[in-house]
């Protein structure tokens, strides 16, 4: 009966959210070129026959386009062992986009269904899975009962839960037990997680610590360095150090650009939202930067000075890591929780974060303790990178340590995989 009321209640007052959600959600599409990339799959229109679909594989669902690089991984480990067709659901314009560009042999990249009634079953009977994967966290009620009376196993990956989500989730633990009882396992990041997800009514039983898949710097394949990249890089060093501002937000790419200049180097900006373009060259520019758009094509000659690279594209983040000499993460300086800072520290190259790396926070605490990171705040930022770019041999040890840590992790992919094949 509580499951009933609290589905009837959800789909009462979910049309109601979606049509105030939905205009904002397709401008945000729009800007991110998702328009005429299948959008409509998530309105339960196919361009495809149901006939040409695959069928009785593996179904993957990912968010966005971090969630995506984990799924990605994950399959790659999953098909050296199954020849059986994968799905990658995905709910963003970038993260499809990603899915897509990956172009793995047997991977059908597809728009999640929107979680209304009708729309979950019209996908998995084009599908016909025999697994359901979630990336993380993303449960929807719908689309799990649907797994539920079709007898289809549903699994949750890389699941993680944040001291503040479990807070907010104990406040409902009445529906959270609800959603999460229609999972057959949950593979957690690590104790802390597993004790977390119990604490929100998952059952014990169910959970298993597989490690981390994003910290698991053996699950990733070796990437041969792009000539094109390094050419723009080595171009923009100089004779200066290039240092990346990783994943930033709203007024980090000046403050972090402005600190790089100060320690001496080129900063290199990747920021969080490449549709936020504009305001990047508005903010630098204010800051005496000239920057330069890697959207906008070659570099100019002669590079200018006070010359900042603005990488505003999407899924090359690995690919230009590989080519710096240090990386600061961004959203831990003006905004909160911070970004990944693995692809650096699996690739030897030293990390600085701002003072708010709450959504890595248990990584975070490793790494200090084995003093394989730095953290500082805005203010200590341009010191900071001075002593990172300068002494050459305490860096190499920041990084060896950074980078034994992460072994913490090791296996996680290939333990994930495990536990998907206890219930295919």
């Amino acid at each position: 009966m509580k499951r009933f009321l609290f589905l009837a209640l959800y789909n009462l007052f979910l049309p109601i959210f979606l049509l105030v959600s939905i205009p904002g959600y397709l401008i945000k599409m729009k800007k991110r070129g998702g328009f005429g990339t299948g959008l409509l799959e998530r309105f339960g229109i196919y361009k495809r026959p149901a006939g040409e679909e695959p069928k009785g594989g593996l179904y993957v669902h990912a968010v966005s386009v971090g969630e995506v690089f984990i799924a990605l991984k994950f399959i790659r480990e999953w098909s050296k062992t199954h020849n059986e067709p994968v799905v990658l659901a995905t709910s963003t314009a970038t993260g499809h986009q990603v899915a897509r560009d990956a172009k793995l042999p047997n991977v059908r990249p597809l728009y999640s269904p929107l979680d209304v009634p009708g729309l979950s079953g019209r996908c998995l009977s084009r599908f016909r899975p025999r697994a359901v994967v979630l990336i993380e966290a993303e449960l929807w009620p719908n689309f799990a009962e649907c797994c539920k009376r079709r007898g289809i196993p549903m699994l949750m990956l890389n699941a993680r839960l944040s001291p503040r989500s479990e807070g907010r989730y104990r406040k409902v633990r009445g529906i959270t037990s609800l959603l999460f009882s229609r999972l057959s396992a949950l593979g957690a990041q690590n104790d802390r997680d597993k004790g977390r997800f119990a604490s929100i009514g998952v059952q014990e039983n169910i959970i298993t610590v597989t490690g981390s898949i994003k910290f698991d710097v053996l699950g990733d394949a070796p990437q041969s360095e792009n000539a094109a990249f390094r050419a723009i890089v080595d171009r923009l060093r100089g004779d200066k150090p290039v240092v990346m501002a990783a994943s930033t937000h709203a007024g980090e790419e000046a403050l972090i650009a402005g600190a790089i200049r100060e320690a001496g180097a080129c900063p290199f900006i990747i920021p969080r939202h490449a549709e936020r373009r504009r305001d990047v060259c508005t903010d630098l520019t204010a800051a005496g930067f000239t920057p330069i758009l890697r959207t906008a094509g070659e570099l100019p000659s002669p590079l200018p000075e006070n010359a900042c690279y603005v990488a505003d594209t999407t899924g090359e983040m690995r690919e230009w890591t590989q080519l710096m000499d240090a990386v600061v993460i961004g959203k831990s300086f003006l905004a909160k929780g911070g970004q990944n800072p693995v692809e650096a520290i699996a690739m030897h190259i030293p990390v600085i974060t701002g003072p708010d790396m709450t959504n890595f926070a248990d990584l975070v605490s490793l790494l200090q303790q084995a003093g394989g990171i730095r953290s500082c705040e805005a203010a200590e930022l341009a010191a900071a990178l001075r002593s990172v770019l300068e002494d050459k041999a305490a860096t190499a040890r920041q990084c060896e340590a950074a980078f034994n840590t992460l072994h913490t992790h090791s296996g996680a992919t290939r333990r994930s995989v495990e536990l998907v094949e206890t219930l295919y």
